[in-house]
C-alpha cells in the first residue's frame, strides 16, 4: 500500500505550480531532467507506424525509501530498459545501403592533391580524399543531400575508370553517424574495390566480406588524437551528432584561404570651389549640412577642446576622443608559405574552426558542392583536456574567420533601434562548443566594434532632421534659432 502520492505509480507528477516566465523555465527545466519511460519505449516496438512518436517522460525517485510499491516500480523499469537495449535493430530489403570501410584507397594521396577533379580550382576543400574512409555501395534515401562527396571523373578514361571514382565516399563522422541510426550497413571487404563495387552482391554474400557491429565501427572510426587520419575524436563526433538530430547541415570547415581586396582609405575630400550663395546661407545657418566641419587641429597643450563655434557635436566629440578606437580588419591570410610570426599567430587545436553549420529551410534548398555563407562556425574543445582560451587563441581563432559586417548579415539591423542585435553579432563571430563528459553547451566569442557606434552622430541627425538652427517660417521675421515669428507658417 503506498504511503503517499508519490510511491503510488498511478499518479502523475503534476507540473511545477510557478507562473509566469520563471515557471515555464523551472516546467522545462524539470522535463529535462525526468528520466524516460521505458516502459512506452518498449510498447512503441509492437506497434507500426509509431517510430516518430514522441517519449513521454516517467518519475524519478531519488533514494529508496523501502516500500514495495516503489521496488516494483524500479524493477519493472529495469526490465523494459534490458529488452529495449537487447532489441535487434534491422534493415528493410528496399532500403538497405552498404558501406565498405577502405581506409588505404586514398592514403597513398598526398595533401593537397585533388584527384579525380576536372579542374583543381573547382574544389572547394571540402573534398578531403584522404580523410574518406568509407565508400557507398548503392545510394538510396534522401541523407544524401548534406552527408558524402561523390568524387568526380577526371580528364583521361584511365582515371575515369578507377575504382571509387563517382562513388559516394564519407567522411568517419558521417559515416558512424549513419551506421548508429541504422541507415548504413558497416561491412570489412576481404576482396579488392574493384570487385566489391560490381553489381550482383548482396547482404548474404559472406565471400566478399563480413558485417561490422556498432562497436567495431566505434572502434575503427573514432581516434585518440584529433588529426588522426581517417578517424575523428569522440568530443567532436560527440558535437557532430548533436548538431544532425538538431536538424542542422554540417559539414567540416576547410582551411578558409582569402585575399583581401586593396585596402582602399576612406579620405573625405571638400570641395575647394565654393559659391558665394552658399558661403552667405552658411553665415545664417542654412546650408550647413551640405558642407561638413573641417576636422579639429589636436594640441599637445590647452583644452581638450578647442575654442569656437560648433554647429554639430561630431566635432566636439572627436576632439575628446584620446585614445584609438579598435575597427575591425579583413583577414589577408593568403596561399603559400607564411613567416613564423604570421605561423606562430595562426589558430590550432583545439581553438580551431572544424565544422560549418547551416540552418534547415530557406528558400534556397542546400547543396553541398556549393553551400552558401555558413551560419555557424564551430569549434570543439574538451573540458578534460583543454581549458578556458587564452586571449591569443582566441584572437586566433577570430581571426581565422572572414569578416562578416552586420548590416551586411541583416540588412533590417540598421538604425539606433538595432544596436544592441548588431553588438551581439559582432564583425566576428565562432561558436566553441564545449565537451563536458558527453554534454555538449556552446559558447560565443565575438569581435565587437564599440567605437564603431558613435552616439553622438544621431544628435547631429535629429538636429538637422528638426530644422534646428534655421531661420523662422512663415512670415516671421526670427533671426535664426527657434524662430520667433509672429505670423503663421504655412
Amino acid at each position: 500500500m503506498p504511503f503517499d502520492d508519490d510511491d503510488n505509480p498511478n499518479v502523475a507528477a503534476g507540473p511545477p505550480s510557478a507562473g509566469g516566465v520563471d515557471g515555464a523555465a523551472a516546467a522545462e527545466e524539470a522535463m529535462e531532467d525526468e528520466m524516460p519511460d521505458y516502459k512506452l519505449f518498449m510498447s512503441m516496438f509492437d506497434k507500426k507506424g509509431m517510430s516518430s512518436k514522441t517519449i513521454r517522460k516517467g518519475e524519478k525517485d531519488f533514494e529508496s525509501h523501502g516500500t514495495r510499491a516503489q521496488d516494483g516500480v524500479l524493477e519493472t523499469s529495469r526490465r523494459a530498459l534490458e529488452e529495449v537495449l537487447s532489441y535487434t535493430r534491422i534493415h528493410r530489403g528496399d532500403g538497405w545501403v552498404r558501406g565498405w570501410y577502405v581506409p588505404d584507397f586514398w592514403a597513398s594521396e598526398e595533401e593537397g592533391t585533388a584527384v579525380g577533379v576536372l579542374d583543381p580550382r573547382h574544389d572547394d576543400g571540402r573534398l578531403m580524399l584522404r580523410e574518406r574512409v568509407v565508400v557507398v555501395e548503392h545510394e538510396r534515401g534522401s541523407w544524401m543531400k548534406d552527408i558524402g562527396r561523390s568524387v568526380p571523373a577526371g580528364i583521361n578514361s584511365s582515371e575515369a575508370q578507377r575504382p571509387g571514382v563517382g562513388r559516394l565516399w564519407l567522411l568517419p563522422e558521417e559515416a558512424l553517424h549513419m551506421v548508429e541510426r541504422g541507415t548504413l550497413d558497416l561491412w570489412w571487404p576481404h576482396k579488392e574495390l574493384g570487385v566489391l563495387l560490381q553489381a550482383g552482391t548482396g547482404p548474404d554474400d559472406y565471400d566478399v566480406g563480413v558485417p561490422l557491429s556498432l562497436e567495431a565501427a566505434y572502434s575503427l572510426l573514432l581516434g585518440e588524437d584529433d588529426g588522426e587520419r581517417g578517424k575523428i575524436s569522440l568530443p567532436r563526433y560527440q558535437v557532430f551528432t548533436h548538431l544532425k538530430r538538431g536538424g542542422f547541415h554540417v559539414l567540416r570547415a576547410p582551411d578558409e584561404q582569402w585575399q583581401a581586396p586593396p585596402d582602399t582609405k576612406q579620405t573625405t575630400t571638400h570641395a575647394s570651389g565654393t559659391t558665394l550663395l552658399h558661403w552667405l546661407l552658411t553665415l545664417v545657418g542654412w546650408g550647413g549640412e551640405a558642407r561638413p566641419q573641417p576636422p579639429a587641429k589636436l594640441h599637445s597643450f590647452g583644452p581638450l577642446v578647442s575654442p569656437g563655434l560648433y554647429r554639430a557635436y561630431k566635432p566636439i566629440y572627436e576632439q575628446l576622443s584620446l585614445l584609438p578606437r579598435h575597427v575591425p580588419q579583413r583577414s589577408t591570410t593568403m596561399t603559400g608559405s607564411r613567416d613564423d610570426e604570421a605561423e606562430a599567430a595562426a589558430a590550432q587545436d583545439p581553438y580551431k574552426v572544424f565544422f560549418h553549420v547551416w540552418k534547415a529551410g530557406g528558400a534556397a534548398p542546400f547543396a553541398k558542392r556549393s553551400p552558401p555563407v555558413p551560419t555557424f562556425r564551430i569549434a570543439v574543445a574538451d573540458t578534460g583536456l583543454h581549458g578556458v582560451p587564452t586571449l591569443e587563441q582566441a584572437a586566433a581563432l577570430l581571426a581565422s574567420t572572414p569578416l562578416d559586417d552586420p548590416l551586411t548579415a541583416n540588412p533590417a539591423w540598421k538604425g539606433p533601434g538595432r544596436l544592441y542585435q548588431r553588438l551581439k553579432h559582432g564583425h566576428r563571430n565562432v561558436l566553441v562548443a564545449v565537451v563536458d563528459r558527453g554534454l555538449v553547451n556552446y559558447m560565443r566569442f565575438g569581435e565587437g566594434a564599440f567605437g564603431e557606434e558613435r552616439l553622438y552622430e544621431r544628435h547631429d541627425v535629429r538636429r538637422d532632421a528638426s530644422g534646428g538652427g534655421k531661420r523662422g517660417g512663415g512670415r516671421g521675421r526670427g533671426r535664426g534659432g527657434r524662430g520667433r515669428g509672429r505670423g503663421r507658417g504655412r
